[in-house]
This record gives C-alpha cells, structure tokens and sequence, in this order.
C-alpha cells in the first residue's frame, strides 16, 4: 500500500491532480493580486459600519463596523480593532461597479436594527480575480444586490448591492465622491435606475412596490457631472418621463443599442443594461432576484429612435437613455450630459431657526429647502421656495427622501422610557403620548399618560404582522404607523384612552457655532444674567447672544489656563457636534478675561442633579441606568473623533430639559492651571478618577477615559457621593496601584457593576471601548428595565 501510493504521488516528479492544481493555482493567484494590489497607493481609507450582503439566501441580517480601503483597482473591507486595520473580509473589483449612490436603510419600511449613520450603494457585479480588459464577471449565488444580471460567456452573472454607513455626511460624500472618480478614471459602466430604499421582503422601502424585480425608481448621477459638483456628492438625478400606450408594439427588446469599448453595456440597478451586451427587463437594486438576459438583435431588425433612445419602466413609461444619470448612446445629438439643476437634493426643516447673522438662512418647519452647497458638516447653503439663499444648520433639517416618523410631532427617536416617562408627567394630561424607537432593536413603543385608574404612563410595542401591517390590538391594523396613531385617535382600540395629544413646545438642538463659519464672539452680543455656579475655571453665568439664544458663559479667571493654546483648540472643539455633548458655540478671546460661550443646561451639573434629588432617584435604577447610557453615547463620538475628554466626572456633565444629560468641558483639562489637578510630572489630572497609567506614567487614552466612565457610574449609582470617601489622594493611589477598586452601591444592580469593573480593568488594553460599553448597557437596560 505504501508503495503504490508513493508511486501514484511521485511519477516523473510531483504530479498533482487537476483539482489540486486548480487549487494551487487559485491560491497563487491570489497572492499575486494581494502583491499587485500593494503597488497602488491607497486613495481614501476609514472605519465605517457595513450591511451584510446576504449573498445566501438565508444568512441573517446584521451591521459590523469594518475598515474600508479604495485604492484605483478595488474598494476592500477589513476587520477593524482599535481604528486599526486587520484581516481582509471582502473587497469590490472597481471594474465591475455600476452605482454609487447616497441610501436610505432606515426609517419607515426600512431595516428598524439599522443603527444611526449616513448610508450609500455601491452596486456592483462580481468580477473574476483574472479579469481581462472585457471585465469578465464570475458567477455567483444571488441574493445580495440583484435585481440585474449581466452575460458572459452564455452565464447569468447576479448584481450585488454593498450598503455603508458613513459616520457623518461630509464623510459619505467624500467617499461617494472618490468611489465615482476612480471608477470613472477605470471606464467603469455605469446604470440608468437604482432603488435608494430597502427591499423588505414584501415591498420596497422607496417606491413600495411590491416586486423584488419592480423597475428602479431613481435615476443614477452621471458621475463626471457629479464629481464636478462637489455640492452634490450624491444627489439623485431627477428624469424627465414620457407616457406610452400600454398596447404600443414598442418593448425594450426593440431598443437600438451599441456597445461600448469593452464589448458590453454596464448593467442597470432595477432595470435597464446587463453587462456584456445584453438588455435586462425589470430587477431591483437590493435583492437577489434573477432576469433574463434578453440579447442584442442587428441593428436592422430593431426600431431605431432618431433623438433619444429609451428605456420602459415598470410603469409603461419610456425613459431617456440620455438623460443625466443615463448612459447616452454615442452619436445622438444630446449624447453629452449637460451640467445644470438636473441634480437637486431637496430637505426639509424639522425645527424653526431664525436668521440673525448676515448671510444666514431662517426656516420654517415642515418647509422644503434645495440644498445648494453641502461640503460643510454644520452649515449647508440652501435655497427657499422664494429663491432666497443662505446657510441653515444641517442638524435642523433632513433629506426629503430619507424623511420617515421624524416629520410627526409625536415621534421622539431615541428617548429612552424612563425620559419618556417624565416628559409625559410633567404635563400630566390624559391621553397624552409619544411614539419612540423601543429598547428591544427594532421596533417601536407608544407611551400613553393616562389617569386611569391613577396617573401613570403606560407602554405598548407597536407590532407588525405577517402582512407588515402594525398594530397595537391585532383587531386593528394599519399599512403604515401615522395610520395606527390616526385610528387610535379617534378609537381607544384596547389602549387604556384615546390618543389625545403630544407634548408640545419641546426644545430644539444647539446649533455647532451660533452662525455659520462663526466661533469668535464680541462681549457687546452677550447679555449676561444671574451666577449658574462657579469651578476652577471661574464663574459660569446665564446668558443671551443677541436677545434671542440661551447662553452658558463661562468667564475664565486669569491665570487659570493657558489661554493660546484653548483658543486654536476651541475652533476645532466647535465643531463636535452631538446629543449627549454640550455645545460649545464659541469665545470671546478679544478681550479679558476670556468668556467661553456654551448651550444653556437648565438643571446644572449632573453632581449636584443627583444631591438634589437623591430621595427620588436612588430607588429608580432604570433612571440612574439612563444616564449612563446617554454619557457613553457622548464619549462614543469623542472616541469615534479621537478626542480625549481627561477629566470625564459627575461634575463635569450637565442636565437639561427633558432630562437629557451631556458631556461638557471635554479636552478643557489640558489648560488648567489648577493646584487641584497635580501630577509630579506637572501634568492636571484628578487622581480620584485616573488609572494607574495616568498615575504612574500620564498616559492619557480613551480607555483612560474609560476608566473614569467607570468612577462615573459609581457616581450615578451613589447619587453623589465621592469616590474613595475621605481617602487621600495618596490612599487612593495606593488603592488603585494595589488593584482595589470601589465597592458595589447599595442601589446598582449586579450586571451593572459588572460593566463597573469592565472599566476598572488594570491595563487599558483590557478595558472595553465606549462604543462596546453603550452597547452592554443597552442590553441590561432592556433586560432590567422594559
């Protein structure tokens, strides 16, 4: 035996089998591309949260964060630790991209486990790792993007759909904006029609039509246009239409069409082109569903259209081909694209906002505004229903095609229940409500305040059924939530009252700066009012900017920072922008001393929030777990933005209306000049709440914020009091070097403390990320609490 299978393995040398060496082969090839790809230079890299494809049919859904890498040949996705970059997981070959568009994956009819972010496509086919100059594409499985099909080579090859979530919008438009020019830079085709929503299984979330292969309902940008509009990094292209007779002869077999360079025609998301040459009907641009290549007749046999080739929608409408997003046939009189308003990204305003700087833009809410110049994060330039131009805070509207339950004034997003709760106490009127995201993913919760039969808010999940109609009593069901908010309106329908009404007057975000392109304050704006308290800064009082804007105002002691070197940094500090920050709007650095100028928190600092009302709060977990939940989101876009806080404390987070809770005075640390914040290495720190790191060496991180997020909790949780009780500040060095932490509190659950100790780890390798802690958290909320 061992003869004859050394003599089947060794004749004349080492001869494999054929499957073996298509292996090898396969493997080789590999390598060989990872070495090539290294010799292109990386165009744009980041960490972004990526949509599984679902390529199979029955893999879950689910978002990961990922590592994304475009270089001029591939765009590549890799698992990320620590905003590093690890193993490669998949990469796109760029000569098979058709699309690269903005997206909508959540809100109404979209996916509800989607987190927050600024989605976009990437619409694709799959290309073969040896691929030649004729893009050959390789077959695969269906199910991640279809909706279209190229041929080659006699093969239906699927068209997949790849959904990332940029952290902000002037990140998404930068990538779109790259994506388009490398592709376009590599003569990639490009498609007429692509779905901007989600297919949910039953209907899409865009158009809600009822086919996975229902024609795209929007028209792909032209990107060369596109890329020449910076003001546009993605706005979908608007199509002019022209009805046809439902018995006209005329179909889309019938269609002259040529080729291009490469032998084929780019391959349309929801319709259109298949690539290698042959005319796809139908097809949807987020599914998987198959169509059937139809292929190209000779020219003679097909009706040739003088002026401008078309394509028919789902609809019995004729497209132009030539139209902006299209791919005009060459030779026609209008093949080339012209650059004008074909591009219009429409919002709409969620809040009033009123101009008071020159150059500025006032809002109304509900009103819709053309976005004209959108490169800034904060500020965009738009343009009113009368012409008038002018820059709005972006925060105050959102896109009109990305509008789902915001545009209600009952909805409430991400409130918690335990806010919920005490918003809709503080009116204490029956029947009053709110419809916020419930704390188990993905769906939604109705609070009701009633008064029977005493005063209460009660909780319903709002539920969807085998047809995706939602209900609240599986006697009355609805096509869409504003629908079952209506009926219930007018039918109480098993909820304990009708609904009534929602809390009205609730206040609106702080804008980042109180104008565009403004940080620097003059004295003369500000109004100051009564002492709010006062630190190691100096005195904080009340203010109004221009009559009209609450104002914290810090007025600095001198000699208490160092002055330069906060007021470069203030510039950058007010551009972070989010919920749970408080926001800085800007300085007076003119004149002396220097006023730092932040949002109005009318509850003051977190600190003494909780010595305040200590009797009320120490017995309610679910509220106290809130609070934490909402300074690790804060922290988590601080991390997100690489940004160290230093001096994370009860004291240094506020308490406004609604009970929201923010983050203040983040990176302020660093310009102190305060006895109380002393290292032996000159560096301010307070010790009660450092890690050995800091103690020892002054390393400052995000896990040693992480760290004091721990200390934090123990505050929250004792409402109050301080760590270590009456330890010195040598005791607690000492404590902490020796690895002790702080005892559990009376009033903390055991899987809270946990979350505690997590913090407390001893290296900061081992301590969680905010991002990991948010999510921990949510997770015992849901299980202690709703």
């Amino acid at each position: 035996m061992m003869g004859t299978k050394h003599r089947n393995s060794h004749v004349n040398g080492s001869i494999k089998s054929s499957s073996s060496l298509r292996s090898s082969s396969k493997s080789f090839q590999a390598k060989m591309d990872l070495m090539s790809e290294r010799l292109y230079d990386v165009v744009k890299s980041g960490s972004m949260v990526k949509r599984a494809q679902n390529k199979k049919r029955f893999t879950p859904v689910n978002y990961k964060h990922r590592w994304f890498e475009l270089t001029k040949r591939t765009f590549s996705y890799f698992d990320v630790e620590n905003v590093e970059r690890r193993r490669e997981r998949g990469r796109i070959h760029l000569k098979g991209v058709r699309l690269v568009e903005e997206a909508t994956v959540s809100g109404e009819g979209g996916d509800p486990f989607a987190p927050d972010g600024y989605p976009f496509q990437v619409g694709y086919c799959e290309i073969s790792a040896s691929a030649n100059s004729h893009h050959q594409l390789e077959n695969g499985s269906g199910g991640g993007g279809g909706g279209i099909e190229g041929q080659q080579s006699g093969r239906a090859v699927p068209q997949y759909t790849l959904y990332v979530i940029a952290n902000s919008e002037k990140e998404r438009s930068e990538w779109i904006r790259a994506i388009r020019q490398v592709c376009e830079d590599s003569n990639t085709p490009k498609s007429y029609r692509y779905h901007p929503g989600l297919w949910s299984g039953k209907k899409w979330s865009c158009c809600k039509g009822l086919s996975r292969s229902t024609f795209g309902c929007r028209a792909a940008a032209h990107w060369r246009e596109a890329n020449n509009n910076p003001s546009n990094g993605s706005s979908p292209a608007q199509n002019s239409t022209r009805s046809i007779s439902p018995n006209s002869s005329t179909t889309n077999s019938q269609f002259s069409l040529q080729h291009n360079s490469s032998g084929s025609l780019g391959g349309g998301v929801g319709g259109g082109l298949g690539g290698g040459g042959s005319l796809c009907l139908g097809g949807g641009g987020g599914g998987g569903g198959s169509c059937t290549p139809t292929s190209l007749q000779p020219q003679s046999s097909l009706t040739t259209f003088k002026q401008s080739p078309t394509l028919l929608n789902g609809n019995g409408t004729l497209l132009d081909a030539n139209m902006p997003g299209g791919i005009p046939t060459p030779g026609t009189p209008n093949s080339k694209v012209k650059d004008n308003s074909h591009f219009v990204k429409l919002v709409v305003a969620l809040y009033p906002f009123k101009a008071i700087e020159g150059g500025d833009l006032s809002l109304e809410k509900n009103a819709e505004y053309e976005v004209i110049d959108d490169s800034q994060e904060h500020w965009w330039k738009v343009k009113d229903a009368l012409g008038n131009v002018g820059y709005i805070p972006s925060n105050y509207v959102k896109p009109k095609a990305l509008l789902g339950l915001e545009r209600y004034e009952w909805y409430v997003g991400d409130m918690s229940r335990q806010r919920a709760e005490s918003l809709l106490k503080q009116g204490d009127k029956e029947g009053c409500f709110v419809v916020r995201k419930s704390s188990t993913k993905g769906l939604y919760t109705l609070s009701l305040h009633t008064k029977v039969p005493q005063s209460h808010v009660k909780h319903y999940h709002i539920k969807q059924n085998a047809r995706c109609e939602y209900y609240l009593s599986e006697k009355h069901c609805c096509e869409t939530i504003p629908d079952l908010i209506n009926y219930h309106r007018h039918n109480s329908g098993g909820l304990a009252c009708r609904l009534k009404s929602s809390p009205c007057d609730r206040p609106v975000p702080p804008t980042a700066g109180l104008s565009h392109d403004k940080w620097e304050i003059h004295p003369m704006e500000l109004m100051l009012m009564e002492e709010l308290g006062s630190g190691q800064f100096g005195v904080v009082r009340r203010g109004k900017w221009r009559g009209s804007i609450d104002t914290a105002v810090k007025m600095m002691k001198e000699g208490t920072m160092s002055e330069d070197d906060f007021i470069e940094e203030a510039k950058v500090m007010t551009k972070l922008q989010h919920p749970n920050l408080v926001q800085l709007y800007g300085v007076c650095s003119k004149h002396r001393p220097i006023y730092i100028v932040t949002e109005y928190m009318k509850h003051g600092s977190l600190l003494n929030y909780l010595r305040r009302h200590e009797k009320t709060l120490i017995g309610n977990m679910g509220l106290l777990l809130d609070m934490c939940i909402q300074v690790s989101k804060g922290m988590t876009y601080l991390e997100r933005h690489n940004y160290i806080h230093r001096d994370l404390a009860a004291r240094n987070c506020l308490v406004g209306s609604e009970n929201v809770v923010k983050v203040a005075d983040f990176g302020l640390a660093r310009y102190v000049l305060d006895d109380q914040y002393t290292s032996s290495g000159g560096t301010k720190f307070p010790i009660k709440w450092a890690p050995p790191e800091v103690l020892n060496y002054t390393r400052f991180s995000s896990k040693s914020d992480v760290w004091a997020y721990g200390v934090l909790m123990w505050e929250i949780f004792t409402c109050g009091k301080m760590p270590y009780g009456r330890l010195k500040n040598t005791e607690v060095v000492e404590r902490v070097q020796r690895g002790i932490i702080l005892e559990k509190p009376k009033s903390c659950a055991k899987e809270i403390y946990d979350v505690m100790k997590l913090c407390w780890s001893h290296g900061p390798e081992e301590r969680p990320a905010f991002r990991v802690l948010m999510d921990q958290l949510a997770l015992v909320a849901q299980t202690l609490t709703d």
